[in-house]
């Protein structure tokens, strides 16, 4: 064949059409990656070697899940994308979308509970950014096989495979706060032991009740000397007790923590952020009444252990939230107090 009669045949064929995914169908891939990471770190084999607290951690909280795949979804977003349409913002951005619609639909599908994603989304986010910057630099040097792709995007379950059973280091925390209450410490010491009918509004401003966990419905103590037990009851059903080890009536209180098997129901808490889980705890809580300027100085301390694999990342999202409950507990302790001190006073008059 010439090559004339060659060029003619190219002229008349048809051109072949280029295939440009556009960003929600690029996106789409990347949403069901996601949704497939999580399904597969739900199983058995990445929940850990134990139900220890400090031998292996739970499938969405190892690293190689809550890291690597959204760095992933960002880098195989830029891989999906045009050529042309690959440059530093999109590689920035762009990983955003299939990302928030992977973590939407985790929580449509009940997949995971309010709390944990509020904690996550911002490694999310920034992780998939990382990883679409890194995949538009490595793009725009080389262009890797179909096979090479899909061994990366491997690589979180062969990352999950040998840290599922690293064990855990603990990280202890502390919080300390205090508040002026305009009212004796034997008022606010009876509050601290017989505290009933709390409402969710007087909890409203706290973070940790604004991002699902369930807010105190009362807190009774029971029982004398040795074996006096602050009795607890939160919303959504679930309940424990607080054996108390130190009383030194209306000066100090401090008492640990016990969790039967039903004390939270299923639901109740996200199962990655249960109270005496695997990955925190609370270890004690104390307080201390001081008499300051015709009131009482009413100090708080926490004490609580976090066990993961990020304990810097996990340990700060900790601090706040245990240090905001704190003063959310303190606040409504003293609106309590002063409002009984007010309606005393009318009274009497």
């Amino acid at each position: 064949m010439s090559d004339e009669s060659s060029a003619q045949e190219r002229r008349s064929s048809p051109p072949v059409r280029e295939i440009r995914p556009n960003l929600w169908i690029v996106a789409g891939a990347g949403v069901a990656y996601g949704l497939a990471m999580r399904m597969l770190f739900g199983l058995h084999y990445f929940r850990g070697v134990a139900d220890s607290s400090s031998v292996g951690s739970s499938g969405p909280m190892l690293v190689s899940f809550l890291f690597l795949v959204p760095a992933l979804i960002g880098a195989y977003t830029l891989y999906l994308l045009p050529r042309h349409q690959r440059n530093f913002g999109r590689a920035l951005l762009a990983p955003w979308l299939p990302t928030l619609v992977f973590i939407g639909a985790a929580s449509v599908l009940l997949i995971e509970g309010s709390i944990c994603i509020a904690m996550a989304l911002p490694i999310f986010l920034v992780s998939a950014s990382l990883g679409g910057i890194l995949a538009w630099a490595a793009l725009s040097v080389v262009t890797p096989s179909r096979s090479t792709v899909g061994t990366f995007l491997l690589l979180p379950l062969i990352g999950g495979s040998f840290e599922r059973g690293i064990p855990l280091p603990d990280l202890i925390g502390q919080s300390d706060d205090s508040i002026h209450i305009a009212a004796p410490p034997q008022a606010i010491w009876h509050l601290i032991n017989d505290a009933t009918d709390i409402r969710a509004g007087e909890m409203a401003q706290g973070v940790a009740w604004r991002i699902g966990v369930p807010y105190p419905i009362e807190a009774v103590t029971v029982g004398s000397g040795a074996d006096r037990v602050r009795k607890l009851r939160w919303d959504k059903g679930v309940h424990f007790d607080e054996p108390i080890v130190e009383w030194d009536e209306n000066r100090y209180i401090r008492w640990r923590y016990v969790f039967a098997a039903d004390s939270i129901p299923d639901g109740a808490l996200d199962e990655h952020v249960l109270i005496g889980g695997r990955h925190f705890d609370l270890l004690d809580t104390s307080y201390r009444l001081t008499p300051e300027d015709g009131g009482t100085r009413l100090a708080i301390h926490v004490s609580y252990r976090v066990s993961t694999h990020f304990n810097g990342y996990a340990g700060a999202w900790a601090r706040w939230l245990v240090g905001d409950a704190s003063h959310t507990i303190l606040v409504f302790y003293q609106r309590r107090a002063e409002a009984a001190q007010t309606a005393q006073a009318l009274a009497s008059r």
